[in-house]
């Protein structure tokens, strides 16, 4: 989910960004009727779906016998990765390479690495991948062929792989390899993302990584936060990881006191990855494929990415999630910056925190079950929590000059395109949650979400386990809450 912007501030304090997120300010300064910038999260697409090998042998052969038309067949297929390997049991040459370049990868070996690529521009490009990698802590890191021989020069390749301290299973990057025979092994002559049916590079290959893309990266790892930047940001990443660590710190100490037990295989996030950038091209590049369409109301945005090894093809199973912030907004910028840094890493690893509990496949933003006013609501629940004094006067400044109805946001327009009425959203959101904390205690606020995600069509029931009333009674008791603390009629 994304940050909205933020309701600026007296002094030159915070200003408002905009498309899903957030806003700042002291407790006994004012804040101004803008809104800040949103934060936003994407939802992943389906997980994959698993093949078997018996039908491997089966595809391969009719992609033998089709040609060209089978071409879409194979990009449509590559944009779901499978689960397993589907290069016949890695006995190919194609899969040996992949092996080749997993030891080396173990091995920090960089000139076995390189010895599959032709050509001296995929060298170099691939000598910085290699550089950028060996920096990252792995848990798990391998490359799978994803059929048994190439088609039409193409291969498609998923990097499975883990950060250690941060996602709770693998996750996959799909590569599309452009290769030749070569004379006793196989050559790779062009890297890239997966192609859709289009021929562009597919928004669900989750190319390209920070490690793609930066010549150079800038890392801070602290356990269970892994930050990264371009290199001529480092001193930006340097400067913030502290304080994102301690956010990070703050939301699991949070859920990990007063959340209920989690179902085996489905627990909460054990920490978070976060890519900053300052330019604006880039962040809506990252992970995206060819790149999202700009929302300049958008601070910061949590990406979950499907577990690659997902048994269920019914639901979706993340396996982690990738946040990446926008270093201009005045979050990082203004003088009081340490407390923007700290809301916005709190908003936003508080959606990575409990994005392994949802379940729902999100096929069109605003018309799916999970409630918007939940997921950003916790999100912004988790920034402001202990700040009681801040959330107040956000809630007090995002109203300001919006028509508020009693009612809870609806899904369909929570996103709007207008930063006012994004900004009372996210704002409504988080004060529903805090009213239910305040009332009904924080262990009621969290099994309240962690049940939301889990089963999203059941959320006037879970209304009513978190507080006892009806939704409709919830909503009249929270709407007097809003307008007593807000000022708004």
């Amino acid at each position: 989910m994304s940050y909205p912007p933020q309701p600026s501030m007296p002094n030159g304090q915070y200003g408002q960004p905009a498309p899903l997120p957030q806003h700042f300010g002291t407790a006994q300064a004012p804040l101004a009727p803008q809104a800040p910038p949103p934060y936003f999260q994407i939802s992943p697409g389906p997980p994959p779906k698993q093949s078997r090998k018996a039908l491997l042998a089966v595809l391969g052969t009719v992609f033998g016998l089709l040609g060209l038309s089978a071409g879409a067949v194979v990009y449509h297929i590559s944009t779901r990765p499978g689960p397993t390997n589907l290069s016949t049991a890695g006995g190919t040459p194609w899969q040996k390479l992949a092996d080749g370049m997993t030891a080396a990868l173990s091995a920090r070996d960089e000139e076995a690495f390189l010895k599959p690529f032709k050509g001296n521009e995929v060298r170099e490009k691939q000598r910085k991948v290699f550089r950028n990698l060996v920096k990252i802590p792995w848990a798990a890191a391998h490359w799978e062929t994803q059929f048994a021989a190439p088609l039409n020069g193409d291969m498609m390749v998923t990097f499975v792989h883990q950060v250690k301290g941060v996602d709770s299973k693998p996750v996959p990057e799909v590569y599309n390899w452009r290769v030749e025979p070569g004379g006793t092994a196989p050559v790779i002559t062009a890297v890239s993302g997966s192609k859709d049916l289009m021929g562009k590079t597919s928004d669900t290959s989750y190319y390209p990584a920070p490690w793609d893309f930066y010549n150079d990266l800038a890392v801070e790892n602290r356990g269970n936060l892994v930050v990264v930047a371009d290199s001529g940001q480092a001193a930006e990443v340097k400067r913030d990881a502290d304080v994102l660590a301690q956010a990070a710190k703050d939301d699991l100490a949070a859920w990990n006191k007063a959340a209920p037990p989690a179902p085996a295989g489905r627990e909460s996030a054990p920490g978070f990855f976060v890519v900053l950038e300052k330019r604006r091209d880039v962040y809506n590049k990252l992970y995206a494929g060819e790149g999202r369409t700009n929302d300049s109301l958008e601070a910061g945005v949590n990406m979950p990415i499907p577990a690659y090894d997902s048994k269920d093809t019914k639901q979706l199973e993340s396996g982690g999630s990738r946040i990446v912030m926008d270093t201009t907004q005045s979050r990082f910028a203004s003088a009081d910056w340490k407390e923007g840094v700290s809301e916005i890493g709190r908003h936003e690893m508080g959606h990575a925190l409990v994005e392994p509990f949802g379940t729902e496949q999100v096929l069109v933003q605003g018309l799916q079950d999970t409630q918007m006013w939940v997921v950003e609501g916790f999100a912004e629940y988790m920034a402001y929590r202990g700040k009681s004094d801040l959330a107040r006067a956000d809630l007090k400044a995002s109203l300001q000059g919006y028509r508020f109805d009693g009612t809870l946001p609806e899904s369909l327009d929570f996103y709007s395109n207008q930063g006012q009425a994004r900004a009372a959203h996210y704002a409504l959101g988080a004060s529903a949650l805090q009213y239910m904390g305040q009332k009904y205690g924080e262990d009621k606020v969290f099994a309240f979400v962690a049940a939301h995600y889990a089963d999203p069509k059941q959320y006037q029931r879970q209304i009513t386990d978190a507080t006892g009333l009806t939704l409709q009674q919830f909503q009249t008791d929270w709407a007097a809450y809003v307008r007593t603390a807000a000022g708004t009629p």
